[in-house]
């Protein structure tokens, strides 16, 4: 049943459900018109899933809507009507869509929204609600359309990637013309010509800038045999990022980036309200008994973090950092890495959140057992073999923001493992990526140099939760702005 994952439908008025022809008449004069097939399939879905209406109006209040559907005996069938003209914003702004989930008492992936026009597509997507077209025969579209509906992840599997070393360039030659020494600004200059290149712009910057941070578990830290740490600190330091009280959140308070955590599988469900719930299963299997997943919550986790940049970045965010919070996830991302890299399992396994020696010498043998896997395997193979949910999900959300051209920054180790299975999905995203940092753990070194990326910053961080790519913003901003506004070689007198 293609309905079964939504629990409310969302439709647009104009055009979707009605004729928007009214030549002008005032809203207590205008005859209902119906769209074609609108009787039908409000009939098949009455009782079902709940039904819900958000429409941009300039004055036509929600009970006048009401009002006029009663006309056609359709009222009673939408729970929620909301008339932006009361809210005081209108898509593609998400709010209108957003106050009809709270109204639901709804999360916004159990919803689908139907509409007839971009915007609405804009603000569907940015409210996180899947969304598609309503078509001229809404009874007969709405079944085809929900059937054959592409993923985000499909959409940036069939993307052309399109760098502009035309603006790198040009970049490349102003810095030479500032009122500075040649390169005297070191790495920065490079950084803000390939920003310059992916945005395809003479006026580089990072903002709108948000960071997504994806949760999961895996089935190795099931015991103390890699980690010391209980499985439940995934989802506690989920709750407290959500909440503001993790590094990640007060570093992207203060320094004005967007943040959104997304769980896509830990052992103990999230309830916070502000965590995008994607949660695929309870954490991966143990690898060392079994594959960590089957093929299919591989593409579903890729599509989750393919979801997330495509909701971002219809909500306006320009540039995207990417973090984890997982216990385990060092070890699944050194097996990765070496697999992928062919360095041995000595070179890229570390101590992770730290570990007894003894802990350390089983980490390495796991490592080298998985790195040792039949060669040539694809991306999403190597998920289902070893990678984590919140692995697949970064890599997806790479993937996206690639066919997007906006720019992503890595974190730390496990973010630029799933770097690496996003390049072996599809290469061409490599020339999107910037790194944050220079992971404390040896595999980040390994990862980078395999992807030929410069780490910005070398703090010996290993925390994770995008704590890097936050501290990374600014300096990226602060670059392009002095950059964009620098003085002239020329100016002087």
């Amino acid at each position: 049943m293609i309905l079964k994952k939504y629990k409310a439908i969302i439709f647009d008025l104009g055009n979707t459900l009605i004729s928007s022809d009214y030549s002008g008449k005032p809203v207590q004069e205008r005859n209902i018109i119906l769209m074609n097939g609108v009787t039908e399939l409000i009939s098949k879905l009455s009782g079902r899933v709940r039904l819900a209406i958000v429409s941009n109006t300039h004055e036509i209040t929600s009970e006048q809507i009401k009002a006029k559907l009663a006309e056609v005996d359709l009222s009673e069938k939408f729970e929620v009507i909301i008339a932006t003209a009361e809210i005081g914003v209108h898509k593609p702004d998400p709010k209108p869509i957003e106050v009809a989930l709270k109204k639901l008492n709804l999360p916004p992936e159990v919803c689908l929204y139907v509409g007839d026009l971009e915007s609405d597509r804009i603000a569907a997507l940015a409210a996180g609600v899947d969304f598609i077209f309503s078509g001229t025969n809404l009874d007969n579209e709405f079944w085809l359309n929900l059937s054959n509906k592409e993923s985000a992840y499909k959409r940036a599997l069939a993307s052309e990637y399109f760098f502009d070393t035309g603006y790198e360039l040009a970049a490349r030659k102003k810095f030479d013309l500032l009122v500075k020494p040649p390169g005297s600004l070191g790495l920065l200059e490079p950084l803000v010509a390939k920003i310059a290149g992916i945005r395809k712009s003479y006026k580089p910057d990072v903002d709108p800038a948000a960071i997504a941070v994806f949760i999961g578990d895996h089935g190795i830290a099931s015991d103390d045999s890699v980690t010391p740490w209980p499985q439940i600190i995934t989802k506690q330091m989920g709750d407290l990022a959500a909440g503001g009280q993790a590094a990640i959140s007060t570093m992207c308070a203060a320094n004005d980036i967007y943040l959104e955590i997304v769980n896509v599988g830990t052992v103990e469900p999230t309830t916070h309200p502000d965590i995008y719930n994607h949660r695929i299963g309870a954490g991966t299997k143990d690898i060392r008994f079994e594959n960590a997943m089957t093929e299919k919550d591989a593409i579903h986790a890729l599509e989750v973090g393919a979801q997330t940049a495509e909701r971002l970045i219809a909500g306006g965010s320009r540039f995207l950092g990417v973090g984890e919070i997982g216990i385990g996830n060092t070890t699944i991302s050194a097996a990765i890495i070496s697999y992928i890299t062919g360095k041995s399992a000595i070179e890229v396994t570390g101590r992770g959140s730290g570990i007894s020696d003894e802990s350390f010498e089983r980490k390495r043998e796991i490592v080298k057992s998985l790195a040792n896997l039949e060669p040539n395997l694809s991306g999403v193979e190597i998920l289902a073999r070893i990678g984590g949910f919140e692995i697949a999900a970064m890599a997806g959300f790479i993937l996206r923001a690639a066919s997007e051209e906006v720019p992503i920054l890595l974190d730390g180790v496990i973010t630029t493992a799933a770097a690496l299975v996003a390049t072996r999905i599809k290469e061409d995203c490599k020339i999107f990526l910037l790194a944050a940092h220079n992971s404390a753990e040896p595999g980040a070194i390994a990862a980078l140099n395999y992807l030929s990326i410069n780490p910005i910053l070398d703090l010996g961080l290993r925390l994770g939760e995008g704590t890097g790519a936050a501290l990374a913003i600014p300096i990226l901003r602060a670059a392009c702005h002095a950059f964009n506004e620098m003085a002239l070689l020329s100016d002087l007198n």
